[in-house]
């Protein structure tokens, strides 16, 4: 344990190295905020509702895609297909160490990194923005929040290993990972509801496992009828027990094609 503790730390470590970078992250994060802000108080911020979303509500998501996104999807492992092409990846394998542990320790350090800065950013926002948030007092609704999100960080986590693993193959990682992160911008709920959109691409969206990282614990939280929680948390370990079987399968073939060029 000690050891994953001490990676943890190095990686938090890692981020004051380069403070301008740091600074650079944390405004298009407010931006991120701030952008979709302004559109909503336009179209709801005078009363009245959008497909059953009252601003209230819609803030309320607004902020909640904010948190989850430094929570589900702050992550490390993105730097695994880099780590792969480049022989980096030699040095955690010649170590007596658990490749995928060692993975994990460095995503919740990101995780906790962006997490700090979230206390700071959001409190700021609410005083100078004053946006209605809507807080969950159903402590049963709270806490399948919760493991809502621990899911759908484990299965973040298994989709971007996987997505890294292209590099045992392919020297381009790149532009594979660009087209995941328009597909999550989308899918994920991530810039509106998805239930928003039409039946059929509701449908069609909720057959993948992209809502299950940001949009179903939003819902989750906010307690709207139509949300079958005990059916939503069983698909999220449905994916996360398939995604975590292929992610070890492609993992071990992986490591067969491994060279380790550069090292």
């Amino acid at each position: 344990m000690k050891k994953y503790l001490a990676f943890f730390n190095i990686t938090l470590q890692e981020y004051f190295v380069y403070r301008l970078n740091m600074i650079m992250w944390r405004i298009r994060q407010i931006f991120v905020f701030l952008i979709p802000f302004f559109i909503w108080r336009a179209v709801v911020g005078n009363g009245g509702e959008i497909y059953g979303y009252t601003f209230a509500s819609l803030m309320t998501y607004l902020f909640g895609t904010t948190v989850l996104r430094s929570l589900v999807m702050g992550s490390r492992t993105a730097d695994l297909g880099w780590m792969i092409n480049s022989g980096s990846l030699t040095i955690p394998l010649m170590r007596p160490i658990g490749m995928f542990r060692f993975l994990f320790a460095r995503d919740m350090a990101d995780k906790l990194f962006n997490l700090t800065f979230m206390f700071l950013e959001i409190p700021l926002m609410l005083l100078i923005f004053h946006p209605p948030i809507f807080m969950q007092s159903n402590i049963l609704i709270n806490i399948t929040t919760i493991l809502s999100v621990i899911l759908a960080m484990l299965l973040y986590f298994f989709i971007n290993i996987i997505f890294g693993c292209i590099a045992f193959w392919s020297r381009d990682v790149w532009a594979p990972r660009f087209l995941l992160m328009v597909i999550i911008e989308f899918a994920t709920g991530a810039m509106f509801p998805l239930d928003m959109l039409p039946a059929f691409w509701q449908k069609l969206i909720l057959f993948t496992p992209f809502p299950y990282l940001l949009y179903t614990p939003l819902k989750i939280y906010l307690g709207q009828q139509g949300v079958n929680i005990s059916q939503s948390l069983a698909i999220q370990i449905i994916w996360v027990i398939l995604f975590g079987i292929f992610t070890m399968a492609l993992w071990r073939k992986g490591l067969k094609n491994y060279e380790a060029e550069g090292r």
